[in-house]
């Protein structure tokens, strides 16, 4: 074995040292990780993963390099870096690495007289292992596997030789037999945490009553013994790929028989990067860009239509919007370290703050559905995991008005996690009015916007109130523990307020308003009308208004702990275009507190209303909450009522999709009646036909500029005629008229003035004044 001792090139100070510590043997193995000329090298002990900076006695050392080393405690010379690890001058260093021989095997699963063989030893490349499996086969190698003849009892025999003259042999017994299916009953969870190993070995059953004789665990990268216990840490040589095993024995409570098994488990140890490619999925179908493009900077530099993209790719690190948007005034940053971690009492990790610029606010969120951290400027914070994942961390810091960034980071508790089966999920991106997230903007929106009001919160990242998906850190709040408050900020300013509703009616759509099931001994929303008849005049031709009142609850049924309620009028198709609704008071007070929201779609013969309180305080009793004002075309009523037996038609306004809360987000009952109020219209006065024949026509616009519709209804149009003051015909149309369809004439011709408009049908003459008008 060749020796090294550095004596002559130690300083003068270290010279001082003892004897035998300068001529003794070298303890300690290690990998020499990098070297920096004038500053040492790096070597990592390949025994307890401890790092040294060999300062002094390095010179001819290269990186790669397996060595048996020995230490003393040294300076850093002038000019050098300060690093992590313990800066040391070696006091021996030899290429010869111990002369020891020992290994562990395990069965394969496919298989039970298949046996893998794993040789502990340090180089491969410099140390040879030789096996004798005795059945007569042999094989040379580090990692070997082996076919037994049979079940049977077999001495297997590692030797390893060197170079230098090491030769080493171990032997042990292997019993070949059927493996129990269930390993005799226990199993093994093996992660890392940095580069410290955690294992334990545990009953299937936890009410067994089995007894765990005796258990040895080693791994692929030592020839040492890592414990004898059930569960054990103990620290790794580096990062790298390693195979753990637990041998072990279990016999039955009375001893009567006993079970022997090894179990080992692939651990790869990965130090923390930017890109990961253990993380990287392929085969995950991110949406679009088309769909969803809410872009996110990587680490790398690299931009992604959006996280998902981020994410897939293997990118641990990257932050909100655009890259060509980075390095903004408030720019935040965060390193997260593993401090310790255990199987079964969770994972501590430590946030460090590295934002820079003028932010006044940040706030931190762990990812793990804990509460939020908020803080001005701070250091670093300590967080316990409960258990081991990949958690999506998001650190965000900014200054209201003035700037705002966001960064992600993946945070992998430990190696057992490190693959993409345990990633996270994206964030769920604001559709802005969607404060409810169902994927529309309307008035159920605007329940939790009452909810939330007045919050204050991060500002969504380059926000828009475009309807895309966009990209917004979590608020401290959620609505019903379902809805993020971040939702609710529609604009993106950080503040929830009535500006927010503007957003809402920006890109509104109506609520699906189901028939309302009636929900026994609930309070009831109702529309009441003052009169049970409305009479019409044949001879006034003023439109016709029909004024309901929206009230809840009943001194008998009375509507406890209201907040918000939002619901859909369904009026008949021949009502006009939004009807007039506006806020009453009697039930949830001033409007001064009051959000309020009414919305009509007229395709849908539907008016949507919405309230909410928004002093954080619910409403009880009963009372009105809207007046709502129908208006409908003279004409069309008579046409309908007139056409009635009784010359009369019910008048009623069905109230569906009814939706109420309480002040924190949750449903509360509220039904509608069973029967409807009903107004009747009715006509009075006398109609000679040709009066009749008039109002079935139509004309609109008037005045007209272009073109002109005549609206017929089911009349025989033969022909139309225009004429002028002097009674001249000046324009005609006598074909190309479908029976009951509204006609289009072009009057773009005809000089701006007063015209009779004589509509020729198979009832008869109609005259209409048209006004042109240029």
């Amino acid at each position: 074995m060749r020796k090294i001792l550095l004596q002559n090139l130690l300083p003068f100070a270290l010279l001082i040292l003892s004897s035998w510590q300068l001529s003794g043997q070298c303890g300690r193995v290690g990998w020499v990780a990098s070297v920096t000329p004038g500053c040492g090298a790096m070597i990592i002990d390949l025994d307890n993963g401890k790092v040294y900076r060999a300062v002094y006695g390095a010179d001819d050392l290269s990186g790669g390099q397996t060595i048996s080393f020995s230490t003393a405690i040294a300076p850093v010379p002038p000019g050098c870096p300060i690093t992590n690890g313990i800066n040391v001058s070696l006091t021996c260093v030899s290429d010869t690495l111990p002369c020891e021989a020992h290994f562990g095997h395990y069965p394969d699963q496919g298989d039970d007289l298949v046996y893998n063989f794993v040789a502990n030893i340090y180089d491969e490349s410099t140390q040879i292992c030789h096996w004798e499996f005795g059945d007569g086969s042999v094989a040379t190698g580090k990692n070997v596997a082996h076919g037994f003849p049979k079940q049977g009892s077999y001495q297997v025999c590692l030797t390893v030789k060197d170079a230098f003259g090491c030769e080493a042999s171990y032997c042990e017994t292997i019993e070949v037999i059927a493996q129990n299916t269930n390993w005799c009953g226990y199993d093994m969870h093996v992660t890392a945490v940095g580069t410290q190993l955690l294992g334990e070995i545990f009953p299937v059953n936890q009410h067994t009553d089995d007894v765990l004789q005796s258990v040895i665990w080693y791994s692929s990268k030592s020839s040492n013994i890592l414990a004898q216990t059930p569960e054990f840490t103990s620290p790794l040589p580096g990062y790298g790929n390693y195979l753990v095993c637990a041998q072990y024995n279990v016999s039955s409570a009375d001893g009567s028989s006993t079970c022997a098994s090894t179990r080992c488990q692939n651990l790869t140890v990965a130090e923390p990067s930017c890109y990961n490619p253990g993380l990287v999925e392929a085969s995950t179908l991110c949406p679009g860009q088309s769909a969803l493009f809410a872009p996110v900077c990587g680490c790398n530099g690299v931009q992604y239509g959006n996280e998902c993209e981020a994410i897939s790719a293997g990118v641990s690190n990257w932050w909100a919007g655009d890259c060509s948007n980075q390095g903004s005034s408030c720019q935040a940053q965060m390193e997260v370290k593993m401090l310790s971690g255990s199987i079964n009492d969770g994972y501590t990790a430590c946030f460090i703050n590295k934002s820079s610029g003028d932010y006044s606010n940040s706030q931190l969120d762990f990812g793990d559905g804990s509460d939020i951290w908020e803080a001005t400027h701070w250091d670093s914070i300590v967080h316990v995991y409960e258990t081991g994942g990949i958690y999506r961390t998001n650190l965000s810091t900014w200054k209201p008005g003035a700037c705002v960034s966001s960064a992600i980071q993946l945070l992998v508790t430990d190696a057992l996690n490190m693959n993409a089966s345990s990633l996270p999920e994206g964030t769920d991106y604001v559709l802005p009015g969607d404060a409810n997230m169902d994927g529309k903007a309307n008035v159920y929106d605007l329940l939790n916007l009452g909810v939330g009001h007045y919050s204050t919160g991060v500002p969504r990242p380059e926000a828009s109130t475009s309807w895309t998906p966009q990209f917004s850190p979590n608020w401290f709040s959620s609505v019903n523990n379902k809805v993020n408050y971040k939702h609710l900020d529609c604009d993106g300013n950080g503040t929830i307020n009535e500006y927010d509703a503007d957003v809402i009616v920006q890109h509104y759509q109506a609520i699906e308003a189901t028939q309302q099931v009636t929900i026994p001994d609930a309070p009831v929303v109702r529309i009441e009308f003052p009169n049970d008849t409305l009479v019409v005049d044949v001879n006034n031709n003023a439109p016709i208004e029909i004024k309901g009142t929206v009230k809840v609850g009943s001194p008998i049924k009375p509507a406890l702990g209201v907040y918000g309620l939002a619901f859909g009028l369904n009026y008949p198709e021949y009502i006009g275009h939004n009807p007039e609704a506006d806020y009453k008071s009697d039930y949830f007070g001033s409007p001064n507190h009051m959000l309020w929201l009414a919305k009509d779609n007229h395709s849908g013969h539907q008016l949507d209303i919405g309230l909410s309180r928004k002093n954080g305080l619910s409403a009880n009793g009963y009372g009105a909450i809207a007046e709502v004002t129908f208006k409908a075309d003279f004409i069309i009523i008579i046409d309908i009522t007139d056409r009635s037996e009784d010359k009369a038609i019910p008048f009623t306004v069905p109230i569906n999709g009814v939706k109420a809360i309480d002040k924190d987000g949750n449903v509360k009952n509220i039904s509608t009646p069973a029967e409807l109020d009903t107004i009747w219209i009715k006509l009075v006065g006398t109609t000679n036909a040709q009066d009749l024949l008039d109002r079935k026509v139509t004309l609109s616009p008037n005045p007209a500029n272009d073109y002109v519709s005549l609206q017929v209804n089911d009349l025989e149009i033969e022909s139309v005629e225009v004429i002028n003051a002097l009674g001249q015909r000046i324009l005609s149309q006598n074909d190309g008229f479908n029976n009951g369809q509204n006609i289009l004439l072009d009057v773009q011709s005809l000089p701006a003035g007063v015209y009779t408009m004589r509509i020729w049908s198979t009832e008869g003459m109609i005259d209409k004044k048209l006004v042109v008008g240029k």
